[in-house]
């Protein structure tokens, strides 16, 4: 079986790192596993990394500086980071402006479709939109996919 192609947004990426307080971490962290046993070729924006941070720094965790550092670092190496191209950046106004999103939200969308990927997200305008997924749904879908 090829691998699922996956953007993951910051609300996801985020729980492979912290737990305490966050929804969905079981099928956040099986999407993890899955693009280590290479069932899923997992993708996150360029972008994802500063709100991954932030969320750290900023939110509930109260995480260190140091602590972040080494998360941000963690994320480079587990999947690439993708810079999205002047056309998925127009096509991600668009969809921001049709669906009262934020564009970094957008971004998050765009990327996805313009690269045959899935999104993966806990946000709810992304997911009232049908621009996303839960990663309780993928997780589904991959098991799915493994009984066939």
């Amino acid at each position: 079986m090829p691998a699922i192609s996956v953007v993951s947004d910051a609300n996801i990426v985020l729980k492979w790192f912290h737990s305490e307080g966050e929804n969905e971490v079981e099928s956040a962290r099986a999407l993890l596993d899955a693009h280590k046993e290479r069932t899923v070729a997992l993708s996150v924006l360029d972008l994802t990394k500063y709100e991954v941070g932030n969320a750290l720094m900023r939110g509930r965790s109260g995480a260190s500086a140091d602590q972040t550092a080494i998360v941000i670092e963690a994320l480079f190496e587990i999947c690439p980071s993708i810079c999205p191209s002047p056309e998925e950046m127009k096509a991600a106004t668009r969809l921001a402006e049709r669906h009262k999103l934020t564009l970094y939200d957008a971004a998050y969308a765009a990327v996805a479709q313009g690269r045959s990927a899935e999104l993966v997200t806990l946000d709810h305008a992304l997911l009232d939109a049908k621009l996303g997924m839960r990663p309780g749904e993928l997780v589904a879908t991959l098991a799915g996919l493994k009984e066939r």
